[in-house]
């Protein structure tokens, strides 16, 4: 019985638990709404932060990969170059990370940027 459920809490850690915890810092001064991380949509009031468990994260130079999907009510997002280089980028399936999440603004328009966390 013992083996059994032994066998069970290695399967379910190995398949199934969130092995990455992600604290992103909203360094803006909007509500952001719909940031999409590992497949999940998230809200995070401006100037606050939120802790995010996923299972996987890809990153690159140390930041997430790629530029944050969010939406921001009453404006429009920027449209974004679709070419990233893919040097460099890995696959992270466990560790604890932060990040800062900084917007660029004009013409009524926005887009977001990845940033290493900082105090």
């Amino acid at each position: 019985m013992a083996t059994i459920l032994c066998c069970s809490i290695v399967i379910y850690y190995f398949f199934f638990a969130s092995r990455i915890q992600i604290e992103v810092f909203n360094r803006t001064n909007h509500d952001i709404d719909s940031l999409e991380i590992d497949k999940g949509f998230y809200k995070i009031p401006k100037q606050k932060s939120l802790v995010i468990h996923c299972r996987r994260l890809e990153m690159q130079d140390g930041l997430p990969f790629g530029v944050p999907n969010a939406k921001i009510k009453k404006m429009r997002k920027a449209k974004e170059f679709r070419f990233f280089c893919g040097t460099g980028i890995e696959e992270i399936s466990s560790g604890k990370y932060k990040f800062d999440l900084k917007i660029l603004t004009g013409d009524g328009a926005y887009l977001f940027y990845w940033k290493e966390h900082s105090n």
